[in-house]
């Protein structure tokens, strides 16, 4: 049997759908990957069609995020057009939005998809798409009724998963009316990989140990429970140890959300075994509350580069009120001194245009960031209203969001508002500066305006390249070889960054085409 896995989004570091081909081919059947970044045309492209005439799938499994909906939608549409093959949808958006994700796809997949997958190759193989499947996590319509099967428990010993491969001979992507092999093309693939493939993405967990209400994970916990899964180290490093082979990746970019969760025995072993198979630089994430001085110790001197810490606001009223995430602001400076402390590149994830934050909220979250031991970056992103979390509903019961907001908007899509622009220059400003341009509204005379514009072009331009590339540097014990060989592997990164602000070129990309789909398709954002 053989199953076409097909990805919407940018980037085109597909962690996810690489564990279930590996998952699929391991059971013995076959699998492709087909990558169509955000594609929502109002036909199929002849070069898409003859790719899936050729290989001639059993199943085309879709994974979609909240934000690649609409061109899931499309995209099913003209595959109906065209073929008689079961489409089954999955990933975080149809675990979230179950009901209205079936009334497209033939099947919809509810939780993790590895094993679920396979069940239903094999279900289409012995009994035909005709036949109602009795697969756990499976959601279908059957003479014109609703079916929905219990869940399907997660897998709970991650190393039974073969795991995937960076760059395998089944791994395709549509570029400029044709398709492409990316084993056979790396430099193609690169260019759409997250920091121009140079950052190898896997995790070591999954799952989170909190329950904060604006996250994702708050709604998927009742598919996946509270309880964090873990690899062995060894499955770990017998998967690094495939990556070392492609020369340009330069560091490990583990993806768990609090990678501090593994306890003092497992990273012991953990930063003994990479120093000796692996020895690249990597990057972790942390929930502040979590940092270990021991453990910050060890990965240090395994290689660690940076750690990506989620402060979201320096306000403990919304922290605790609002996001419902129980941290105060004490814990994020504690735990950015230990960051400094071991010369780690800081990077600390803000939130901001949240409806519920008052002014006064965000005069003391800049405040407070003022508190952090500097040098660090800073990175902004937009609330984003995800489907099924309590901070959702709230708003949806308030009337104060569009019930699809979360369907247009990206993260990175932030308000150029004053006080966003003065939280996002903190790290690169004097104290006392930031502190005499931190007013209200009713405050701010002229000075204080051109001043704040005038800095923050400054700061984006001039000053934050510069402390980002100290902060690099620093954290690879000042090995200029390496650094350089950073900077060069990342600079279309960069001058996306440059170019776009906050938003990246493909997100400029794809907000350009979802207004001019909905002009070309008006059918298709109807409900």
């Amino acid at each position: 049997m053989k199953c076409l896995l097909v990805s919407l989004q940018y980037n085109a570091n597909i962690t996810g759908l690489k564990y279930i081909a590996s998952n699929v081919l391991d059971k013995g059947h076959d699998a492709r990957i087909l990558f169509l970044a955000g594609y929502l045309e109002p036909t199929l492209n002849p070069a898409i069609e003859n790719f899936i005439r050729d290989y001639n799938p059993d199943l085309i499994g879709i994974s979609l995020m909240s934000i690649e909906f609409y061109p899931a939608k499309n995209l099913t549409r003209l595959l109906r057009e065209r073929f008689q093959i079961p489409i089954i949808w999955g990933g975080v958006h149809v675990t979230t939005k179950p009901d209205e994700c079936l009334k497209y796809a033939d099947y919809i997949c509810i939780g993790e998809g590895e094993r679920v997958i396979v069940s239903i190759l094999e279900h289409l193989h012995y009994k035909g798409k005709d036949v109602l499947p009795e697969v756990p996590g499976i959601w279908t319509r059957y003479n014109g009724e609703e079916i929905r099967q219990p869940d399907s428990p997660p897998e709970m010993n991650l190393d039974n998963l073969p795991f995937p491969e960076y760059l395998s001979d089944y791994y395709y992507g549509f570029h400029k009316n044709r398709i492409y092999n990316f084993a056979q093309n790396p430099d193609l693939f690169r260019k759409y990989a997250l920091y121009g493939g140079t950052h190898y993405m896997t995790i070591t967990t999954r799952g989170c140990p909190f329950n904060c209400g604006y996250c994702a994970n708050s709604s998927l916990v009742k598919v996946y429970g509270k309880k964090v899964r873990e690899r062995s180290v060894e499955n770990c490093i017998e998967e690094l140890k495939k990556v070392t082979k492609y020369s340009y990746v330069l560091y490990i970019n583990f993806q768990d959300d609090c990678f501090f969760i593994h306890n003092r025995e497992w990273i012991k072993k953990f930063c003994e075994e990479y120093q000796k198979y692996i020895n690249l630089p990597f990057l972790v994430r942390a929930i502040p509350t979590m940092l270990d001085r021991e453990k910050l110790f060890m990965l240090k001197n395994a290689g660690l580069s940076m750690v990506v810490m989620g402060v979201q606001t320096g306000s403990d009223r919304v922290n605790f009120n609002i996001y419902d995430r129980k941290i105060h602001f004490t814990s994020v400076k504690q735990s950015a001194k230990l960051i400094s402390e071991f010369k780690v590149l800081p990077y600390y994830e803000m939130i901001v245009d949240n409806p519920y934050e008052t002014e006064d909220d965000m005069i003391e979250s800049i405040n407070s960031m003022t508190k952090l031991k500097k040098p660090y970056t800073i990175s902004l992103a937009h609330l984003t209203f995800f489907p099924g979390t309590p901070l959702t509903q709230k708003a949806l019961n308030d009337n104060i969001i569009d019930p699809e907001a979360y369907l247009y908007r990206y993260m990175v899509n932030i308000d150029y508002t004053y006080l966003n622009k003065l939280l996002y220059m903190t790290p690169y400003l004097p104290c006392f500066l930031i502190r005499y341009l931190n007013k209200r509204a009713a405050a701010r005379k002229l000075i204080h305006l051109t001043l704040t514009n005038s800095l923050f072009f400054l700061v984006k331009r001039t000053i934050e390249p510069v402390v980002y590339t100290f902060l690099i540097t620093r954290s690879l014990n000042y090995n200029v070889k390496w650094t350089v060989k950073t900077i060069i592997g990342n600079w279309k990164s960069a001058l996306a960054k440059f170019l776009f602000n906050f938003l990246s070129k493909g997100d400029m990309e794809f907000d350009e085409r979802l207004k001019l789909a909905k002009k070309e398709m008006p059918s298709l954002f109807e409900k």
